[in-house]
């Protein structure tokens, strides 16, 4: 089913005051086909998408909907809080208020970002205040000190004929209890005040995730910057290890380099040898030795463009330290994949591989998260590949990092739904696993998740592991290497899913864990 996107189009062009054939002119399509896309008879994206959005002089995303549906979805996440829960606000609720009242519709979701704020901060103090036993010791401190003051007190009040040598001995003991009690209440404010700052609820990552979100996901600055520094120093695909180490290695060593973002000095990449630039299942690149890789090229992004970096997060989105500190690093980490993964280069091959993410691993070097990770910044106008929507858990199944695609609805935070295939893989690490799914609104999706091992377990350590999926429309699941022998007409043997246990309308549900706050909807 097409998104309405031909309807926006239309609308924006009336309030240009512009005709079809003048708009068709500019744009170098005749009439007769923006008429068809203007009826919604035309699918429309790129570079046409682009110049259209640039001739109606409105925002990309308010031409396509993305934002609209965005902000839907976070209403229905507001709806679904206990808050707002017996107020039986529903998804079309969400729609008509996006729809009819848009700034109001913002108003709302900004009030429940900030009740989000406030309540975190409380309950975080709440839980050191009741379980923290640093707490517990400094308030313990202070009544002693307190206790010894009054003590000293009394007995200077009590005994009026004190020899004046003890009496000043009496004095320096309250003098020092006095300054120890400051001492420790300054200890417990600060405990206080980086409590609060470390909980500052998860508005520095909404913040940053809206930034990555509203440029789509895709920065020319970064993408421009990579091929710079790769042509500069004469950068293969893939760079070996050794090569990064030594250029990392020279320009740490030169005195002239400011290391203005200050990368990951707690990063000790080792050295390994580099895997064939060929597709070779038994020898597969260790994820470690991919980590390594990645780890050295965020080094040197850090210390050739950290201007950049700096200059990238002075965006009003970003309104914290905290945000621009982990913007920062997410924008390092883009800047380290297209180096890594040369954009036009990995199109390619990612179009002629079907999009097979184990394939490109071992093309490009890579591990799957970081393949995952360049599928999804794939959004250039001229050259764009699937839209893929991107999720990542941790080994307890919560939500560590996402990127939405339009029309999927993925909570913010906490868990998905139980049935999605990401939960499932975490049982078959390293395997590649599949699965179509079925909303209630009659969306169907290709799901494609692995459980891959970041760090091999050895005797003082467990292994770390985390588990990535990628999502996309089940009208372009065909052109990956997933679907195939998938009867994608089938719908009934589509997995029947929903977003998150607390938004999803399946009263019936085997696998539910979380009462439903949201009426069901037909």
């Amino acid at each position: 089913m097409r998104a309405p996107i031909g309807l926006r189009i239309r609308n924006y062009r009336k309030i240009k005051g512009l005709s079809q054939a003048s708009l068709a002119k500019s744009i170098s399509i005749s009439p007769s086909y923006l008429n068809l896309i203007e009826a919604n008879k035309r699918d429309v994206g790129g570079k046409l998408l682009h110049l259209l959005a640039q001739e109606l002089d409105v925002d990309l995303h308010d031409l396509t909907g993305e934002s609209e549906t965005r902000l839907i979805n976070e209403l229905r996440e507001a709806f679904a809080d206990p808050l707002l829960a017996a107020q039986n606000l529903s998804h079309e609720d969400a729609h008509l208020m996006v729809a009819q009242l848009p700034r109001m519709a913002r108003a709302l979701h900004t009030c429940y970002r900030g009740y989000l704020d406030a309540s975190a901060s409380a309950s975080a103090l709440a839980n050191r205040l009741n379980a923290d036993p640093l707490f517990s010791q400094l308030l313990h401190q202070m009544l002693s000190q307190i206790t010894a003051i009054r003590s000293t007190a009394e007995i200077l009040r009590d005994v009026p004929d004190m020899e004046q040598d003890l009496r000043t001995n009496f004095d320096n003991s309250v003098f020092e209890q006095s300054r120890s009690l400051t001492d420790v209440a300054h200890s417990l404010i600060a405990q206080f005040d980086k409590e609060v700052k470390q909980h500052h609820s998860s508005s520095p990552l909404r913040e940053v995730n809206d930034l990555i979100i509203g440029e789509n996901n895709y920065f020319p600055r970064l993408e421009s910057a990579a091929t710079k520094l790769r042509m500069e120093y004469g950068l293969k695909t893939p760079p070996t290890e050794d090569r990064l180490q030594h250029l990392l290695s020279d320009l740490q060593q030169n005195t002239d380099m400011k290391d203005p973002v200050a990368p990951f000095q707690n990063e000790q990449p080792g050295r390994g040898d580099t895997p064939e630039n060929s597709y070779d299942k038994q020898n597969e690149l260790p994820p470690a030795q991919a980590t390594r890789r990645f780890q050295l090229t965020r080094k040197i992004v850090a210390l050739k463009c950290g201007t950049i970096l700096r200059e990238m997060t002075n965006d009003p989105r970003l309104t914290s330290a905290e945000a621009k500190e982990i913007a920062i690093r997410a924008l390092n980490s883009y800047c380290a994949g297209a180096i890594l993964f040369p954009y036009h280069e990995f199109l390619k091959d990612a179009q002629r591989s079907m999009y097979d993410v184990d394939f490109l691993a071992q093309l490009y070097g890579g591990s799957f998260e970081q393949i995952a990770h360049r599928l999804v910044t794939l959004r250039a106008p001229d050259a764009h590949g699937i839209p893929f929507g991107f999720l990542r858990t941790d080994p307890s199944g919560f939500l560590t990092k996402q990127f939405p695609l339009p029309g999927l609805l993925m909570p913010n935070a906490g868990h998905a739904c139980p049935l999605w295939v990401i939960y499932r893989s975490a049982q078959s690490p390293n395997q590649v696993m599949r699965q179509i799914v079925s909303f209630t609104d009659g969306s169907r999706y290709l799901f494609i998740a692995k459980t891959s091992i970041k760090r091999v377990e050895t005797f003082n350590n467990t292994s770390v592991f985390s588990t990535v999926m990628l999502a996309c429309n089940l009208m372009q699941a065909d052109q990956t290497t997933y679907a195939n022998s998938l009867r994608l007409d089938r719908p009934e043997h589509d997995t029947p899913v929903g977003p998150a246990c607390n938004l999803c309308v399946r009263q019936q549900c085997a696998h539910r864990n979380t009462p439903t706050a949201a009426t069901q909807l037909n």
